[in-house]
């Protein structure tokens, strides 16, 4: 694996956390997507009384507040402090839950610390697949569980990988990367995870009734989830 000190430094991922901290207090989490992979976290997770459970990139904290409070060891990590804030409001400042802010390419943790891992709308951010897969195995235990969704590559085609934001007085852009389904599939074998379900679902009529801007997007893959094995 790269060093780490190396890739916390990288000027790009700066561009990254600096963005996400002029998006927090907008950010929209419940956007008709969140239809598809939360019942794919919740049917595939399959995490049991006091499991350990990482939540690489948490973001909002939506996929937090999807786990039942109390039950389960919460540790949230992700490289923007102003998610990080605004993650912690939405919880409810809920005391089983850590919260870490640190590079996803890079996880501060000991080696096969946790049960399961779960990450969502990471992985088009990160350059290459293999640096996010090989700390996923890293932290989890022998026979550990983990739930990744990432925007599909066809919809990164259809509306670009980056995104561009206007709140400041000059306009930010997210760097993004589109990562063909294949590849992704390649990088999480190579860290020596077992693909034990891929889905790739499309954007519907029910989500354009919701959205009507996304007229143009019905009938593309707007995810690809996988739940991966070790």
């Amino acid at each position: 694996m790269e060093d780490c000190s190396t890739m916390a430094a990288d000027a790009r991922e700066k561009g990254i956390e600096a963005g996400y901290d002029c998006w927090a207090a907008t950010y929209d989490d419940g956007d008709p997507s969140t239809w598809l992979d939360e019942p794919f976290l919740l049917n595939q997770l399959k995490p049991f009384p006091g499991c350990r459970i990482l939540d690489v990139g948490c973001g909002t904290g939506r996929y937090l507040r999807r786990l039942d409070s109390g039950l389960y060891r919460l540790t949230a990590v992700d490289l923007s402090r102003g998610m990080l804030s605004r993650a912690r409001r939405h919880t409810e400042r809920r005391e089983e839950i850590l919260w870490v802010q640190a590079s996803v390419t890079c996880l501060p943790f000991q080696s096969g610390l946790f049960d399961r891992v779960m990450s969502g709308l990471v992985l088009d951010h990160i350059k290459r697949p293999a640096h996010l897969f090989e700390q996923i195995a890293a932290v989890l235990k022998p026979k550990g569980r983990a739930v990744v969704a990432a925007v599909h590559p066809d919809m990164q085609r259809l509306t670009g990988a980056d995104i561009e934001l206007v709140c400041t007085e000059a306009p930010i852009r997210i760097a993004g990367h589109l990562h063909e389904v294949r590849d992704v599939i390649v990088a999480a074998q190579d860290a020596k995870l077992t693909v034990e379900c891929i889905e790739e679902p499309v954007v519907t009529e029910a989500m354009v009734a919701q959205r009507s801007d996304w007229r143009q997007k019905l009938g593309c893959p707007a995810l690809l989830l996988l739940a991966l094995g070790k």
